[in-house]
């Protein structure tokens, strides 16, 4: 069914008259009657009785009048509401964002957003980078704002913002506390606490062990950060952080000659037209950006 199907049809009712309809659309007879055809054809319903040289609503085509109306009003309305919303985001903003990110990167770019955009809603889904990624691949959502992967399909766009800077990080008490020269073979020696595997952290982790993970003593993996934080500050491993977490509880050690970051940014799909709420957000967090 086509709008200019509708048109046609509403001015046949008023007027009665299938040339008469013509001369008020603008266009040739034939292409009205073709139109009520179709119309009528998708519709499986008789619309008009031709009697004489009038063209009378059926009982059908009385029924379908007001609906054929309010189409058409709907329709106008919305085109009004998108005219007036091309330089306004509003509605709601759905996305993806990482526990971590969500604690550490955004609470004052929501702040900022919700002040310049305060009739967007925002609504977050807390997910592992991984998953988010994923949810951007099969259009389930059209932003997210997570770690970023080291190889991204090629079906993503992934912009960096901020850059994490990690480290080794141990409880106060640690038996490496006090150690100035920590290396990846001192650490294969002792209890760690890590990200799970298949996480684009725990990827970087391993980079650093390469050829030598199986040697690590892993007593926990979680994908929590937070949980990684506490159960080091327990003493119960050493584990590798980034430096932002790194508070009161924790104490951190680089590690000569190596230099281990993970990239945070946002993901979008190729290709994929993106809301103005979108990419207002966009456009504030590049403000951000690291550098």
């Amino acid at each position: 069914m086509q709008t200019s199907q509708i048109r046609a049809f509403l001015a046949v009712a008023e007027l009665e008259s299938f040339s008469l309809a013509a001369e008020k659309l603008h266009i040739t007879q034939p292409a009205v009657s073709k139109r009520i055809r179709q119309l009528e054809s998708n519709l499986d319903a008789v619309l008009f009785d031709r009697i004489g040289k009038r063209s009378i609503l059926t009982p059908n085509g009385s029924d379908f009048k007001p609906h054929a109306r309010r189409i058409l009003d709907e329709l106008k309305a919305f085109r009004s509401n998108l005219s007036q919303q091309q330089d306004v985001p509003s509605g709601s903003l759905s996305f993806a964002t990482s526990h971590h990110i969500g604690l550490y990167r955004l609470p004052q770019v929501l702040r900022d957003f919700k002040i310049r955009y305060p009739q967007v809603d925002l609504d977050l889904h807390f997910m592992d980078s991984e998953d988010a990624c994923v949810a951007i691949t099969n259009n389930d959502l059209e932003l997210a704002i997570v770690t970023l992967p080291e190889l991204a399909d090629d079906k993503l766009n992934c912009e960096p913002i901020w850059i994490d800077q990690l480290v080794v990080v141990l409880a106060a008490d640690h038996i490496l506390a006090g150690h100035r020269d920590i290396n990846p073979e001192l650490l294969l020696e002792h209890a760690a606490i890590l990200p799970s595997l298949g996480t684009f952290t725990r990827k970087i982790i391993n980079n650093l062990f390469a050829g030598r993970q199986d040697q690590l003593k892993i007593v926990l993996e979680t994908n929590y950060l937070e949980t990684i934080k506490v159960m080091v500050s327990a003493n119960l491993g050493w584990s590798i952080l980034p430096e932002s977490m790194v508070d009161s509880s924790l104490i951190s050690q680089p590690l000569p000659g190596l230099d281990m970051q993970r990239p945070l940014g946002m993901v979008t799909r190729h290709k994929r037209t993106l809301s103005l709420s979108s990419n207002a957000m966009i456009e504030l967090l590049r403000d951000y950006r690291s550098g």
